[in-house]
């Protein structure tokens, strides 16, 4: 049963390279938004185990999010090239899951700014 999971780890580890490459989204989430974190980060050093867990699991829910955003745009794109309403619906939600990752980062970040105050 291991073996069959410890199978499928390339299929990931190709799927993140690939988004990492040629993913723009994906690409200005994982570059931006790490560079948010970073100068947070210098400007209320030092942070306790917590508010690092708290950062660091805001920002893979955002990497999450565009990821699977990314895929569902791709395979939508695949689907049907024509512009179609209801799949616009389905990007903007998408795109709306990415937004509220981003909220929860920025609400983190400002809970730990301010409670440094």
């Amino acid at each position: 049963m291991i073996t069959r999971y410890l199978k499928r780890f390339p299929h990931a580890l190709r799927g993140l390279t690939f988004a990492s490459r040629f993913d723009f989204g994906f690409r200005t989430q994982l570059y931006g938004v790490s560079l948010v974190i970073a100068t947070t980060t210098f400007f209320i050093y030092p942070l306790t185990s917590f508010e690092l867990l708290f950062l660091v699991l805001a920002y893979l829910l955002i990497l999450i999010t565009e990821l699977q955003n990314s895929a569902l745009e791709v395979a939508l794109d695949h689907l049907h090239i024509d512009k179609h309403p209801a799949i616009g619906k389905s990007k903007d939600m998408a795109a709306a899951a990415v937004l509220l990752a981003g909220v929860f980062l920025v609400m983190v970040i400002l809970t730990i700014t301010i409670s440094r105050f």
